[in-house]
């Protein structure tokens, strides 16, 4: 279905889905306002 969204291998696939759970959203949503404030020093 997301083949070609993704060219590369099928395992991209599996590690998108992975990412677009809530949980890793609110984990990815907290390092990106750590690396925010990290640049901003």
């Amino acid at each position: 279905m997301n083949e070609d969204q993704n060219p590369t291998t099928p395992e991209v696939t599996e590690a998108v889905t992975a990412w677009q759970t809530p949980e890793y959203e609110v984990v990815e949503t907290a390092l990106e306002v750590t690396a925010y404030r990290s640049a901003d020093r």
